[in-house]
């Protein structure tokens, strides 16, 4: 048995893309009076929004995308830290190879406000090659990016690990919830499989272990 988490933000139409300069999701609804309007719903979203992966296409021309990022439940460690440019030294001392390693930075600005793309903890280069290098899974953090704000046009965090194969899930939320460093949980998260795309919004979830 297990305790299920969810560790995803909400999408609403208060919602801000990425960099917090326009709305995220647009929803075009029928009105329920007229018998004649064949669609429910039509909902416009940005494919980064809120709580999603991203796959290598992201920023690897040819990679894979989405549709064929291969999702799995995986082993997780969880880091806390309060670090600008999260550094190497952070990682544990334990093997991380084949582990979802996610970031809890207590980033608690909901994206609704255009501070939530402001001054957020990112990866540095340092330690997104030393997940590569150590053989980490999947890499997660409750920011909107693993990069810096002011990283454009570079994004080397998100270069070196799409580039070596690794998804990253961004906007996590309710890590406080989990226990710190490896062991304790299992972690997933489910992208909307999309051909073509470069990421999705996900659902993403822990499996905390029983005692």
């Amino acid at each position: 048995m297990f305790t299920l988490i969810d560790l995803t933000r909400p999408m609403t139409e208060r919602g801000l893309s990425y960099p917090g300069d326009r709305p995220g999701i647009v929803t075009a609804r029928r009105d329920p009076a007229d018998p004649s309007a064949p669609i429910a719903g039509l909902v416009h979203l940005d494919l980064h929004l809120g709580t999603h992966m991203d796959a290598p296409l992201h920023f690897i021309p040819g990679a894979p995308d989405i549709a064929s990022t291969p999702i799995a439940v995986l082993r997780a460690i969880l880091l806390r830290t309060r670090e600008r440019a999260i550094p190497a030294r952070i990682l544990p001392a334990t093997p991380i190879e084949g582990c979802a390693v996610l970031f809890d930075t207590r980033w608690s600005v909901g994206p609704e406000s255009r501070a939530y793309f402001e001054c957020f903890a990112h990866l540095s280069p340092e330690l997104a090659r030393a997940l590569v290098s150590r053989g980490a899974a999947l890499v997660g953090i409750d920011t909107p990016s693993a990069d810096a704000p002011d990283a454009a046009p570079d994004y080397p965090a998100h270069r070196i690990l799409l580039g070596a194969g690794i998804p990253i899930v961004e906007g996590l939320s309710n890590l406080g919830q989990l226990p710190d460093g490896p062991g304790g949980f299992s972690f997933a998260a489910f992208p909307l499989k999309i051909e073509g795309a470069d990421g999705a919004p996900a659902r993403a979830v822990a499996f905390l272990d029983s005692d």
